[in-house]
């Protein structure tokens, strides 16, 4: 918010603003923890999209400022503790996804929803390969079958039209003002 020279924020405003800037993180947070969730779908309770991928790829480009390097390691760790998965192997995924964004801003700026769906899912290529091999080489029963990997891949790939739509809604709500 703009203030005036004299103006001092009050003590809601401000705490207003605080949670505001938190949307992010908190969102982000808020979908890993929901890709973690059993779905009891069978066949495929154990494949699931990259929520967190998604969040970090979406406030990247959109507010950067909301979202460091910082949150996003965290983010990334605690799914990986949660998860099961080798230890920063998510925190690494999310964190190289981050920075691509954040070095091609360039490319991302004012660009239609079709190629900014494309460049998610390479992206999300790269991370679901990443993954597919960081578990693989970690765990000690060797790698889960490509298939299962292509299947979140694509579920992934699905979902974001759905979850970027929900985040900019938030964006446009809740973060207009800050």
């Amino acid at each position: 918010m703009n203030w005036d020279a004299g103006m001092q924020p009050t003590f809601l405003q401000r705490m207003d603003g605080a949670a505001r800037r938190l949307v992010p993180v908190g969102v982000t947070l808020i979908l890993m923890l929901f890709a973690l969730t059993p779905t009891y779908v069978p066949g495929l309770s154990h494949i699931t999209p990259m929520y967190a991928l998604m969040a970090v790829y979406f406030w990247s480009i959109y507010r950067p400022d909301l979202l460091g390097y910082g949150s996003t390691f965290a983010i990334g760790i605690l799914e990986d503790l949660l998860a099961g998965t080798p230890l920063g192997s998510g925190a690494l995924i999310l964190l190289l996804c981050q920075w691509v964004v954040l070095h091609q801003q360039k490319f991302f700026n004012n660009k239609p929803f079709g190629i900014m769906w494309g460049a998610f899912a390479l992206l999300a290529a790269g991370g679901a390969l990443l993954r597919y091999l960081c578990v693989g080489l970690a765990a000690t029963s060797g790698f889960t079958p490509p298939g299962e990997m292509f299947a979140a891949y694509l579920m992934t790939i699905a979902m974001y039209p759905v979850v970027g739509w929900l985040l900019a809604k938030a964006h446009v709500k809740l973060l207009a003002q800050t």
